[in-house]
């Protein structure tokens, strides 16, 4: 297990209070160049009085890996994205959360957006102080009247939130109850559970990516969307009909609010959609022409021309040690082009400043070869996850798919018969570990023995079918999400053929595999998984929709309940175990669950992963400054504010 997964384990088992990161503050707040008109003119206040009471020093990365230095002012931080209203290098950069993880998986949690929290020694309540003087990017403040109608008004509101999310339950799982709010004081509130849940600050913090936004809404904007704003139902309707007619919306569908008020909101996955970020043209057209307030560093300001932009938010609530408001860089761009193909031609071509998400360990030397003509500069370091996992569905409903995976000695073979090695070389140059808990051997000998034994013989055409005849075809089901995932798909077939078992690839549009995956309509999948090396994201159970379904209808409790389907005594444990990652004591979680969570995994195969530390690249405009030096790459997007050019 890993030092920092240690360190993590008992920070959250001891942890009491957690205070402001403490600095002397400075004598006087400065400012970008790029707002001083703004302040001149009176437009905007001066930046002292745009700052709350605590400011926050940057320390989403780790000092080990960031020799810091204080900035400069100024430029803009070019981006290039292959998919409409995406990018995800900006999203990383530009969300905040509550808390702060240094680099991703570290042994700190800080406050953020909060002033402070605190935790109680049974791990069950939660307290948050807010920032007084903390502002909107509109300048309004924020204030407790956010929280209460963000927790209140959408939380609980059971017509927006008809299921509320599991991490806000008891233990962070679907049975449990929904925590209870408490408002102490203007400026602090609690947030409580039945059973001790320490796993809760790493949500607020890092897992699943979650925002602000979950607890902390802008009311000034979105109360007028609320139909509990209203009287009655009549008024809200007269109120908004312009909205609704901009929409297309029929009112006199109670039920119609809702798609309203979720248009006028822009959760944190939004923040690089400018159909939720800016006001659509219908609504302007009918009023409305605020853009949504936010609380990052860069605020959404225009799109057109698949030009997205961004410009600093001048209330933004980070310094550095000599008081100069950050971010330094003043704007940032996000350039949409056709394919990943293109996003490569722009990176070598220096029309990129920042690239992570889809600079692709293959594409190296070719990076390496052009960073003088480019001006980049071309990093290597850990990604968060592993890249090219298996995930085996135990619930495809095919007969001859069913009788082969009924015997853990087909799964073998496949384990068996993967060379890790090869993949390793071949795809990644070398730059990562084979794992060492799979035995992916590239053992055909031994595979085929296995599958013999089994009865799976071979036809006239060289493949398997199953013990008693049946045609066996594997279809792996990825997505082009990086030219790797494709790569190392086309080796499983190499590998799978040569021992006879007929291997077909199916590539999906991602929003389609989801939706296949939901309908248990994919046998093998080929995708990113965080598995143990981010812990705190727990994807690593069974690809078994059926199985979920019945978890999620609370099974583990009441095992007569009639969705999905009853999972086996193993997946009930290994279920048991991963929720209990977020509510054990730290050293059950190191020494009993996780040894525990691999040798399930490693013994039931629902997952194979071949490879683990597999290296990405990160490429940088050479002229900035502030780049870190290790971690995992993601978190290499959480330096953005601190950016500057030289």
């Amino acid at each position: 297990m890993n030092r920092r997964i240690l360190s993590l384990l008992l920070v959250l088992a001891l942890m009491m209070t957690v205070m402001p990161l403490a600095f002397a503050a400075p004598a006087e707040y400065k400012q970008s160049p790029y707002l001083d008109a703004r302040v001149a003119s009176g437009e905007l206040a001066p930046v002292a009085e745009r700052l709350p009471k605590v400011t926050k020093l940057p320390d989403e990365i780790l000092p080990e890996f960031l020799e810091y230095q204080i900035g400069k002012y100024g430029g803009t931080l070019r981006f290039i994205t292959s998919v409409v209203n995406w990018d995800a290098d900006v999203f990383v950069m530009n969300n905040e959360a509550l808390l702060t993880m240094e680099s991703a998986n570290s042994d700190v949690i800080t406050p953020n957006i909060v002033e402070s929290y605190a935790v109680n020694d049974e791990q069950t309540e939660f307290t948050f102080k807010l920032r007084e003087g903390l502002k909107w990017s509109d300048g309004v403040p924020v204030t407790m009247e956010d929280v209460k109608f963000t927790i209140e008004k959408v939380i609980f509101n059971e017509e927006i939130t008809p299921v509320i999310a599991n991490y806000m339950r008891d233990g962070g799982v679907a049975t449990g109850d929904p925590f209870t709010f408490e408002v102490i004081d203007d400026w602090t509130f609690k947030l409580s559970f039945k059973e001790a849940y320490g796993g809760f600050v790493v949500h607020l913090s890092i897992a699943g990516w979650k925002g602000y936004t979950e607890l902390i809404k802008p009311k000034h904007f979105l109360e007028k969307f609320h139909k509990d704003s209203y009287e009655t139902y009549e008024a809200y309707t007269e109120a908004m009909q312009p909205y609704a007619d901009a929409l297309a919306l029929d009112l006199s569908l109670e039920a119609s609010w809702i798609t309203l008020f979720s248009q006028a909101d822009c959760t944190n996955w939004e923040l690089t959609d400018p159909t939720d970020a800016l006001p659509t043209k219908t609504f302007a057209d009918a009023g409305h022409k605020e853009n949504f307030p936010v609380l990052y560093p860069w605020m959404m300001v225009s799109s057109e021309g698949g030009i997205t932009t961004w410009e600093r938010n001048p209330y933004y609530h980070k310094v550095d040690a000599e008081g100069n408001q950050l971010p330094y860089i003043d704007k940032l761009t996000s350039t949409l082009v056709e394919n990943m193909e293109m996003v490569q031609l722009k990176y070598v071509a220096g029309e990129a400043d920042f690239g992570r998400e889809s600079a692709t360990i293959d594409n190296v030397t070719l990076y390496k070869e052009n960073e003088a003509k480019a001006g980049i500069t071309t990093y290597l370091t850990a990604m968060h996850v592993n890249p090219t996992d298996l995930w085996i569905n135990f619930n495809y409903k095919d007969e001859a798919w069913q009788e082969a995976i009924s015997d853990v000695r087909f799964l073998q073979a496949l384990e068996l018969s993967i060379d890790a090695e090869e993949i390793l070389d071949s795809v990644y140059k070398g730059f990562g570990e084979i794992n060492p808990y799979w035995k992916c051997e590239g053992d055909f000998d031994g595979a085929n023995a296995l599958l013999d034994e089994m009865g799976m013989q071979k036809g006239s055409d060289g493949y398997r079918t199953t013990p008693s005849g049946k045609p066996l075809t594997i279809q792996i089901i990825n997505s082009p999400d990086a030219k790797d995932i494709t790569s190392v798909s086309e080796l499983y077939v190499e590998f799978w053929s040569e021992i006879g078992l007929k291997t077909e690839i199916t590539t999906l549009e991602s929003s389609m595999r989801d939706q296949k995956q939901l309908a248990n309509e994919i046998p093998v999948r080929c995708a990113w998984t965080h598995s143990t090396q981010l812990w705190h994201y727990v994807d690593f159970g069974p690809m078994a929709p059926l199985w979920t379904d019945w978890f999620n209808a609370g099974g583990l409790t009441d095992p007569t309940v009639e969705a999905g389907e009853e999972p086996p005594e193993w997946a009930k444990e290994f279920q048991l175990l991963k929720q209990s990652l977020m509510t054990v004591s730290p050293v059950d979680a190191v020494n009993v669950v996780v040894p525990k969570l691999l040798e399930v995994m490693t013994s039931r195969l629902f997952i194979i992963e071949p490879l683990i530390n597999v290296q990405q690249c990160v490429i940088i405009n050479a002229n900035i400054g502030n780049v870190p030096t290790g971690g995992a790459g993601i978190s290499w997007n959480f330096s953005g504010e601190q950016f500057f050019y030289k």
